[in-house]
């Protein structure tokens, strides 16, 4: 005689809640119906809906806040960590072997538009700057950062920033970097990073496009990253902590 065993209810509930965030019917950073409304939908318990609720978070698919609810943060990233390259671009301290070479507002061009998510032309603060050791410039580093993240921190002003831009924003801002997205394309060196890198003007360069994210997907900044060499285009996605 053979026996069916049934699904755990709380795996009823975590299977459900996930496939609805996989679906798009929860969007990243919308709240999740509170415990009482997932007890009163599935017909469980307290107890299941926590269990399934803790396998959620645990699975980095969502976060929890204090007196808020749930909240989602989408489908968890790889859990690879940024490459050192990547993790100088956007979180190195521009008092060390740095050079300051721009910063100001300056209009988002299509590709910097299209990673902030915000219209083409939108005014944005880039910080341009080098990293540079005794035989010349190693790598070049603009980041763009949106209007309303700059203003009011020290992103606008001349000055080095010591501990990183993140740090900066995350104190000020208040806002939390989750994951990254990175595209690395092989191309010619522009004339402005030509003269910057101290190459010829037929040089190849590996351009890396870095923009970081908060949990719920919106983008707090844009690095792009220029280093002479080549490679292929790779895109990625990779999580910061």
């Amino acid at each position: 005689m053979a026996y069916e065993i049934p699904t755990p209810k709380y795996l009823r509930v975590l299977n459900t809640l996930r496939k609805r965030i996989e679906d798009g019917d929860y969007a990243p950073g919308a709240a999740l119906p509170s415990e009482n409304q997932l007890c009163t939908e599935f017909g469980v318990s307290r107890p299941t809906v926590l269990k399934a609720l803790g396998i959620l978070k645990q699975d980095g698919w969502i976060e929890s806040q204090q007196g808020k609810g749930s909240f989602v943060r989408g489908r968890p990233v790889s859990g690879r960590t940024s490459p050192d390259y990547a993790r100088d671009a956007v979180e190195l301290d521009e008092t060390g072997e740095t050079e300051i070479l721009h910063v100001g507002p300056v209009l988002a061009s299509p590709r910097i538009a299209a990673e902030l998510k915000i219209p083409e032309g939108t005014p944005v603060y880039e910080r341009r700057r080098r990293t540079v050791s005794e035989a010349g410039p190693v790598d070049l580093v603009a980041t763009f950062v949106p209007v309303d993240i700059a203003v009011g921190t020290d992103i606008t002003r001349p000055d080095p920033i010591a501990g990183g831009l993140l740090d900066l924003i995350a104190r000020h801002k208040g806002l939390r970097p989750d994951y990254a997205t990175e595209r690395m394309t092989a191309r010619r060196v522009s004339d402005v990073e030509a003269e910057a890198l101290e190459v010829p003007a037929d040089e190849s360069v590996m351009s890396v496009v870095i923009t970081v994210h908060q949990a719920s997907g919106n983008p707090i900044m844009t690095s792009v990253l220029v280093m002479p060499g080549s490679r292929h285009e790779i895109e990625d996605t990779y999580a910061l902590s």
